[in-house]
C-alpha cells in the first residue's frame, strides 16, 4: 500500500479539525477552556466523518476515505488515537509548564521533557520501520501511540475488493499533469529567453534606422545618450563620439547608434 496515501490521510483530517476549529473560533469566544472547547468540536467532528466497517472490522475516517486508506480497529480505538490522545497532552503540558515552580513541580517538568524526548526518538524510529514495511502481511503504524494501541493502516475495502480511492488517484495524477505543465513552460521559457528575447536577437529584428546628424554633430554629442560625450571613446565604424558608459553598451548589442552598423565593432579612446 502506498506510504503517500497513508500520510495524506492524517494531512487531510489534520486539515479538516483546523478548518472547522478556525471557523469555530471567528465565530466564538474560546479564550477560556480551549482545549475543552477544541476537544468537544473534533469529538462531533470525529462522530460525523468517521465510520466503522463492521465486515471488515476497520474504520475509516474523512481524509483516509478520500486516500483509499482503512484503519484495522474498532472506531472508540481510532477516537482515542487521534482526538482524546492530543486532548490529554496538551492538559499534560498546560498542568506542568502552569504549574508552581516548586520542587516536586521541577521534578515533574523534568519527567516530561525526557518522556517528551523518548517519545521523539521511538516517532523516530516508528517512521524508519514505516518506511521499510513491504509485503502484503506487513504492517504500518503511523505513530508509536498507533503502535501502542495497534493501529495499523490497511486498504479501504469496497464491495469486497480493495481498491484506491477514484478522487485521490485523480488529485494525484491532475498534480502530475499540473507539474509536467509547468516543466514544459518552463523549457519554453528558458529557450526563448536564451535565444530570442536576447538584446542581440531582439536587435536583429529591429534595427535602428541610421540618424540624419552629421558626422559633425556626433563629435560634440554622443549618439546614445544625447549628450556631451564623458570620458570619450570613438567607434571605428563611422569616427563618432560616444560617453564610455555608451561605447560599452553600443559593444556589448553589436549596434552603432549613429550609422547603423552591426558587427564587430572596436572603439578607442579619444585621449
Amino acid at each position: 500500500m502506498s506510504r503517500v496515501a497513508q500520510l495524506d490521510s492524517i494531512a487531510l483530517d489534520k486539515e479538516l479539525y483546523g478548518q472547522f476549529w478556525s471557523e469555530f473560533n471567528a465565530a466564538f469566544n474560546t479564550s477560556e477552556h480551549k482545549e475543552e472547547w477544541e476537544l468537544a468540536l473534533n469529538t462531533v467532528v470525529f462522530m460525523c466523518a468517521t465510520r466503522f466497517l463492521p465486515h471488515y472490522g476497520s474504520s475509516c475516517t474523512y481524509g483516509s476515505a478520500l486516500s483509499g486508506v482503512a484503519f484495522q480497529c474498532r472506531k472508540r480505538t481510532l477516537y482515542v488515537v487521534t482526538v482524546l490522545a492530543g486532548y490529554v497532552w496538551k492538559k499534560i503540558t498546560h498542568i506542568i509548564f502552569n504549574g508552581p515552580h516548586c520542587g516536586n513541580q521541577m521534578m515533574w517538568l523534568k519527567l516530561y521533557k525526557w518522556v517528551n524526548l523518548l517519545y521523539h526518538g521511538c516517532d523516530v524510529t516508528n517512521f524508519l520501520r514505516f518506511l521499510a514495511a513491504e509485503g502484503p502481511n506487513a504492517r504500518a503504524f503511523l505513530s508509536p501511540l498507533y503502535r501502542a494501541f495497534n493501529v495499523h493502516s490497511t486498504r479501504l475495502i469496497r464491495d469486497g475488493s480493495a481498491i484506491a480511492s477514484e478522487f485521490y488517484s485523480n488529485s494525484v495524477f491532475a498534480g502530475l499533469e499540473y507539474q509536467n505543465r509547468q516543466l514544459l513552460w518552463n523549457a519554453l521559457l528558458e529557450l526563448f529567453s536564451n535565444t530570442l528575447l536576447t538584446k542581440r536577437g531582439l536587435l536583429t529584428f529591429v534595427k535602428k534606422p541610421p540618424r540624419s546628424r552629421s558626422t559633425t554633430t556626433y563629435k560634440t554629442v554622443c549618439p546614445r545618450c544625447g549628450g556631451f560625450p564623458t570620458n570619450p571613446y570613438q567607434i571605428a565604424c563611422c569616427r563618432a563620439n560616444y560617453c564610455y558608459v555608451c561605447v560599452v553598451k553600443a559593444l556589448e548589442w553589436s549596434m552603432c547608434d549613429a550609422c547603423g552598423s552591426s558587427g564587430r565593432l572596436t572603439a578607442s579612446p579619444v585621449y
